[in-house]
C-alpha cells in the first residue's frame, strides 16, 4: 500500500510541476526587466532602445530599465547579457557587432551564434556617404568615377566602421583615403568644416546636418532607398554589390524559454505596428523592420559568412584581439 501510494504521490508531484511551467511563463513578467546596451548614451541605438522599452514597458506592464554598458567594442555589454540569467529579466539590444567582432575584432568572450537568442528585429537604418556642400559630386555614382581616376585625392571620415569604409571600396573598384575618428560627431564636424570631403556614418547621426544643408547626401548603402531621403540614390542601384545597413536585434540569452521568447516577439511586433513607433523612427532615418525568430537567426548566419568572407578577401581589416 506505502509502495503504491508513494508511486501515485510522485505522478501528481510531477504533474503539477509540469503544469507550473506554462503558467509562470503565462505569468511573464512579474518584475522589472533591464535591457542593455553596449554603448554610450545619446547614439542611434540608445535611441532605439530607450523608444523601444518605453513601449515595451506599456506592452508587458512592468518596468523596463536600460543599461548602457560600453567598452571593448561593445563585447562588455554583450558579453554581460549572453551570462544573464536566462529568464527574460536581462535582454540585449545591439546592432550585431559581436558577429562582426568575432571575425574581425576584439573577439568577444562568447560564441557569437549560441550564447545570444535573436527574439525580435526592431529597426534598421542605413549608413549614409555624405559630402561637403562644396564638393562638386552630385551622387554617389559621380563620386566612384572621380576616386576610381584618382585614388587616394579624396578623403572620408568615420568613427569605428573602417570595415564598412573599406569594404565599399572594394566593393565599388575604387579608393577613398579612409580618416578614422574616435567619435562620430568630430567626423561629421570636420566633413562640414572641409577638413575632409566626406563622412560615412549611420543616417540619424548625419540626418540633421543634411536637413539644414551643412552636409550633402551622395548614397545610402541599403539595397532600398531610405523613406527618409527619397532622392537620394542607393549604392545597389548603380550596380556596386553593397547591402549595409544598421539591424537593431532584440537579444535574450540562450536558454530562454521558449514561450518567454514568444512573449518578447509578439510585444515587439504590437510595438513596431503602432503608428507612432514607426514615425519616431522614420524622423531619426530608421525604419521598423518585423520578422520571424527563425528568418531573423537565418539572416545573422549569413552576415557571419559575409563578413568571414569578407576578411578572406581583406586580410588587412582582421585585429582580433582575444579578450
Amino acid at each position: 500500500m506505502n509502495i503504491h501510494f508513494s508511486r501515485l504521490a510522485a505522478i501528481i508531484a510531477m504533474t503539477l510541476v509540469c503544469g507550473l511551467k506554462p503558467a509562470l511563463a503565462e505569468s511573464y513578467p512579474t518584475r522589472t526587466i533591464h535591457i542593455i546596451i553596449p554603448y554610450s548614451p545619446g547614439g542611434s541605438t540608445d535611441f532605439v532602445s530607450r523608444l523601444f522599452a518605453k513601449n515595451l514597458s506599456e506592452r508587458l506592464g512592468q518596468a523596463v530599465i536600460v543599461e548602457n554598458r560600453p567598452g571593448a567594442s561593445t563585447n562588455i555589454g554583450s558579453d554581460a547579457a549572453a551570462k544573464a540569467a536566462p529568464d527574460g529579466y536581462t535582454l540585449l539590444i545591439s546592432d550585431g557587432a559581436h558577429i562582426w567582432n568575432s571575425v574581425f575584432g576584439p573577439k568577444p568572450p562568447f560564441n557569437p551564434l549560441s550564447a545570444l537568442l535573436p527574439v525580435s528585429l526592431i529597426a534598421q537604418m542605413p549608413f549614409v556617404v555624405a559630402a561637403n556642400p562644396k564638393i562638386k559630386f552630385p551622387t554617389i555614382k559621380e563620386l566612384i568615377a572621380a576616386a576610381k581616376a584618382a585614388p587616394g585625392k579624396f578623403t572620408i571620415s568615420s568613427a569605428s566602421v573602417r570595415i564598412f569604409v573599406e569594404l565599399m571600396n572594394a566593393r565599388a573598384g575604387m579608393k577613398l583615403l579612409h580618416i578614422p575618428y574616435k567619435g562620430g560627431a568630430l567626423a561629421a564636424s570636420d566633413a562640414i568644416a572641409g577638413q575632409v570631403d566626406m563622412v560615412f556614418a549611420a543616417l540619424p547621426a548625419l540626418l540633421p546636418f543634411i536637413q539644414s544643408g551643412k552636409l550633402k547626401p551622395l548614397g545610402v548603402t541599403s539595397l532600398k532607398r531610405s523613406a527618409a531621403l527619397p532622392s537620394v540614390p542607393t549604392l545597389a542601384e548603380i550596380g556596386v554589390n553593397y547591402d549595409i545597413s544598421i539591424r537593431y536585434i532584440l537579444y535574450a540569452p540562450a536558454g530562454t524559454p521558449v514561450s518567454i521568447q514568444n512573449r518578447l516577439a509578439q510585444a515587439t511586433r504590437e510595438i513596431i505596428q503602432q503608428k507612432d513607433f514607426s514615425q519616431r523612427l522614420l524622423a531619426v532615418g530608421g525604419e521598423v523592420a518585423p520578422s520571424r525568430p527563425d528568418e531573423l537567426s537565418a539572416q545573422i548566419r549569413r552576415d557571419l559568412t559575409m563578413w568571414q568572407q569578407v576578411a578572406k578577401q581583406l586580410p588587412d581589416l582582421v585585429e582580433i584581439k582575444s579578450k
